[in-house]
């Protein structure tokens, strides 16, 4: 496979985030991690929302502990043909306690619904997180291409470039 280029890697990245709604938020605190698929939005600037319930296990990790690793992927792909495909994002993240972005991240979760929003702020047992991520990777090599020697399976993206393009 030949390098990609930084404008294929911002291609393939956007189109990932844009096109795959379920996301993996890895947590931990106190040295526990915690792993779970949350249905998420992306704002332009590369802010990335979701919803959640306060007592949740990942949500009280946030609390403890802002530092979360997402991924998202094309879970359509067949085995060994994933090159590129999954996106991995170290992220710094927070409840939503703004409700003029709270009223932004209900509209990306929940378009054409009606949210109450004091569900989700203050006495609320639901939040919206925000995400913003500090380094993202893809993965350059598919399965297919994999040899024992294979040291490097992902690559950097532009972090200003992805937040250009979004």
């Amino acid at each position: 496979m030949t390098d990609p280029t930084n404008a294929d890697l911002v291609a393939r990245a956007v189109e990932l985030l844009s096109g795959q709604p379920y996301f993996n938020v890895a947590t931990e605190s106190d040295g526990q991690p915690w792993n779970t698929p949350v249905w998420a939005a992306t704002r332009g600037g590369l802010s990335l929302y979701w919803s959640s319930w306060v007592k949740a296990v990942h949500s009280q990790n946030i609390e403890k502990n802002p530092r979360v690793f997402l991924t998202l992927f094309d879970s359509t792909r067949k085995r060994g043909t994933n090159n590129l495909r999954c996106l991995y994002l170290q992220c710094t993240a927070a409840a939503v306690v703004d409700p003029d972005e709270a009223q932004e991240a209900a509209a990306l979760l929940y378009p054409g619904e009606v949210v109450e929003l004091a569900d989700f702020l203050a006495g609320g047992q639901k939040r919206f997180y925000r995400a913003i991520p500090t380094q993202v990777w893809l993965n350059c090599l598919s399965e297919r291409e994999l040899k024992p020697s294979t040291v490097k399976m992902r690559v950097e993206v532009p972090l200003e470039l992805l937040k250009a393009a979004t």
